[in-house]
């Protein structure tokens, strides 16, 4: 698997990477991704570490950041990682107590490809991104 982001949850995607500009160095920005399938607006930072942030906004219901938002509680959700074996790295991961949060969806942020998202017995989140 390789690294891909580090996922952030803001309640407006303008006014989170606003505010996010003022305090790291982003040298490079994607298109908002307003995925319909998901309920979520996304857009990926990138800083001059090459660390790609990625900032999650509600943007249709049901989606998974309102409530998160509301409890202030996991703001800093996931680590990412991209991997060609999607199915394998997810039976791994369910093989080793890793509970998945949801079923794998299509996402449009990564061309339709699936993610899914587990939360590990440590107590935090990984998204596996299926890179075709």
């Amino acid at each position: 698997m390789k690294f891909h982001h580090i996922g952030i949850f803001v309640s407006d995607i303008k006014i989170g990477r606003e505010y996010l500009v003022k305090l790291l160095p982003f040298k490079k920005f994607s298109k908002i991704y307003n995925d319909k399938n998901l309920g979520v607006s996304v857009q990926f930072l990138e800083d001059d570490s090459k660390i790609v942030f990625e900032i999650v906004a509600p943007f249709s219901k049901p989606n998974p950041t309102e409530n998160v938002l509301k409890s202030g509680k996991n703001i800093l959700n996931h680590v990412a990682y991209m991997t060609k074996d999607f199915d394998n790295i997810c039976r791994t991961f369910r093989n080793e107590g890793a509970i998945p949060l949801c079923k794998p969806k299509k996402a449009l942020a990564f061309n339709n490809n699936r993610i899914i998202f587990f939360l590990t017995n440590l107590k935090f989140i990984i998204e596996i991104i299926e890179d075709k």
